[in-house]
């Protein structure tokens, strides 16, 4: 039993080639994104709100949760509550979102 729909060499060199470019296209958002909300079930439901700092003032992340009056943020020494009440340099303290992200999980999972 053949299948005359199959694709060809062509047809997949072509869906690499278009991969690829919407790939890199991907690629360009994420390197320019300023936030990101990642929904952690394992924590209970949690949203995680990542953002980076503004670029003239460093380039550290912040990683919080929303919440009643602010919300709390998961700083290099624990939670602290109503992020807006803390200095930038708490704030925006881990290097990269992917350990923010890395650090709130843990947190999280330890408080569960």
């Amino acid at each position: 039993m053949t299948d005359d729909t199959a694709p060809t060499r062509d047809d997949l060199v072509a869906e690499v080639a278009w991969l690829k470019g919407a790939l890199e296209q991907a690629r360009v958002l994420i390197d320019g994104a300023t936030e990101y909300h990642i929904p952690v079930p394992e924590g209970g439901g949690t949203d995680l709100i990542v953002r980076r700092q503004a670029l003239i003032n460093g380039m550290g992340w912040a990683v919080s949760v929303p919440g009643y009056g602010g919300g709390r943020a998961w700083t290099a020494e624990g939670w602290q509550e109503a992020i807006s009440a803390l200095t930038v340099d708490r704030l925006f303290c881990w290097p990269d979102a992917a350990t923010a992200v890395a650090e709130a999980r843990r947190a999280l999972n330890t408080t569960a």
